[in-house]
Parts: structure tokens; sequence; C-alpha cells
């Protein structure tokens, strides 16, 4: 069962990239895209790069907050970070939260739920500054109604997972009786591996407890999220777009939007079709301007997650198999348990 379920969403994830692929690439005049490439300034590519490597190390710097008071070195957190972010570029189903759990928990550092756990708060950090992100956008631009849609959708649902963590932190005697209700059918070895997998991931969001590494871990989460929006600012100069940081924020909200849709690997043909919306819809520019700028950056982006990842893969002697096996079983544990 678990085989096919995972086999199901790999299709579904490939016909939603197939479709909008397809939105993206229609009604273009594909002669024209060449010269949109060779115009492009790419004498600015070392220095997006670099923009790059940045955001990354800020995220990595971020993990070691959200997982204080734990001393964890700053190489496996990057390793663990980059790793993740291959996988989720190379497989389906976008596991690589799972991969970077099971890599820290390798190193010794953590048990997979602790640090699943503290993914799960990176990703709630993360949501804040999406939401604020596309509040801006919603009213500074004249969305259409599936980004303002899109938008509330994201409110409510980082909303929600704000409250879960504040419940789970804060209001244990509230949740205690219900876990209590749900697993006394099941087996007593049952319900004890379940109950230390929900205090070892209620440890891992154990940040909200302690206000300075939490403040620190929401500067930090403001700072990457800066320096995405400046990483497409510095693409959109690459290609000579007459475009401030205001519409970078813009497309920063929307991609961000498009992340939550399920889709192949590296989020294929929902990253073209959202530069589609931005590019071309909201801020006017050609429908080729567009797919060359989207296609270009995606496939740069890629390249640099795809060379950094196999770097940490021969340095730490793993194999891509690995990776896949251990998203795969800790996946199918986590859902099981």
């Amino acid at each position: 069962m678990p085989r096919m379920k995972k086999t199901a969403k790999k299709i579904i994830g490939l016909l939603l990239s197939i479709l909008f692929l397809w939105l993206a690439l229609r009604k273009v005049d594909w002669e024209r895209v060449p010269a949109v490439l060779s115009a492009a300034d790419w004498r600015i590519l070392p220095i997006l790069f670099v923009s790059l490597t940045i955001e990354y190390l800020l995220r990595a710097v971020r993990w070691r907050y959200i997982l204080h008071p734990r001393q964890i070195p700053f190489g496996h957190l990057y390793g663990g970070l980059v790793l993740g972010y291959l996988f989720n570029n190379l497989f389906p189903a976008r596991a690589g939260e799972f991969v970077r759990a099971w890599y820290l928990g390798r190193k010794g550092h953590a048990t997979f739920s602790e640090a699943f756990g503290s993914v799960v708060m990176e990703r709630l950090l993360d949501g804040i500054c999406v939401v604020a992100f596309i509040a801006f956008a919603v009213t500074n631009f004249p969305v259409s109604t599936a980004v303002r849609s899109g938008g509330y959708s994201a409110v409510m649902f980082y909303g929600v997972v704000l409250l879960g963590i504040l419940l789970l932190q804060f209001r244990r005697n509230w949740i205690d009786p219900v876990s209590d209700a749900l697993l006394s059918p099941l087996p007593t070895a049952w319900r004890d591996r379940i109950y230390r997998l929900r205090d070892s991931f209620i440890g891992g969001l154990s940040l909200v407890r302690h206000p300075k590494p939490l403040w620190i871990a929401i500067f930090l989460s403001i700072v990457s999220w800066v320096a995405s929006v400046g990483t497409n600012y510095i693409s959109m100069r690459m290609f000579n777009l007459p475009i401030g940081l205001d519409g970078s924020l813009l497309l920063i909200a929307v991609l961000s939007l498009g992340a939550m849709i399920p889709s192949s690997p590296a989020m294929i043909g929902i990253y073209e079709y959202c530069c589609i919306i931005v590019l071309t819809d909201m801020l006017g520019l050609p429908r080729e301007v567009a797919v060359a700028f989207g296609l270009a950056t995606h496939l740069l982006a890629y390249l640099y997650i795809l060379a950094v990842g196999l770097a940490v893969l021969t340095i730490e002697n793993l194999q891509l198999s690995d990776l896949e096996s251990a998203a795969y079983n800790e996946e199918t544990q986590a859902t099981d348990a």
C-alpha cells in the first residue's frame, strides 16, 4: 500500500507539472526567445551564485538556533539543508524534509522526530515571512483572484500550524488526554512508540519556549527571505527586466504559493507558470521574456543545488539511493505511527 501511494503521488505530481508547463509555454513565439537569452548580461552570473550561497548559509545558521540548545556543527546543518533541497529537486513528493531529519539523526545530533519537529518550526517561520510578502503583493498589485485566494489559504494554513505548535508547547494538559483517548485501543507497545515519537517531535518545537534564540531565528528568517528577494532581483537585472525590488518581492510571493501545489521534482512547470503570472499577466512584460527568464533562472538554481548537493554526497560517502531509501523509510514510519 505505501508503494502504491508513493506511485500515485508521482503520477499526480507529473500530471500537474505537465499541465502547468503547457499553460506556461503556450502562445510563445519561440523565435524571439533566443534573442532574450542572448541579450542577458551573463557577467552577473557569479554574483547570482554568491547570493544563492548566502541564502543557504543564512538558512543553515537559522536551523542552528531552531535546534537550540543542541550544539550541532555548522557543516552538518549546511549539509543536511543542501541534501534536503537536492532530494526535492530530484525526487517527487517533496520529501526533502525527511532527508534532513534523517541526516541529523544519522550524525547522532537528534532523533528523527526532534529534527523533523525543528523543520516544521522552520517552515512556520518561513510561512510568516511568506504571508507578509503575500500581504504586500495583495495590497500593492492588482493580483488575480487565484493569487488572492491562495494568500488567504496560506494565512489560514500557517495560522493553524502556529496554533498547533502553541498548544503542544503550552497546553500539554489539553493535548495529553486527547492523545490517551485516541490511542487507548492500540496495543501497549504501539502506544509507547507513538508517545515517544510525539514527545520527541514536541521537543523539536521547543524554540517557542526560549525567547532569545526564537527572536534570533525570526530575525534570520527575515534576513534570509530578504536575501531571496535580492537573489531574484539580481536575476532580473541579469535579464535587464525593468522591474524593481517590489516586483521581485511579488514574484517570490507567488512562487511561494506555487510551492504549495503538488508537482514533479523541482517545481517543474509551476515555477515557469508563476513567472508568466507575475511578469506577463501582472507586470505586462512579453510572454517570451517571462518564459526565457523562468526557464533560465530555474535551470541555474537547479544546477547550483545539483552541484553543491553532489559535492556533499561525495564528502559524506553517500549515494542518491541512500537518500531515497531514507526518505521512504522515515515517511512510511511517520505515516504508520
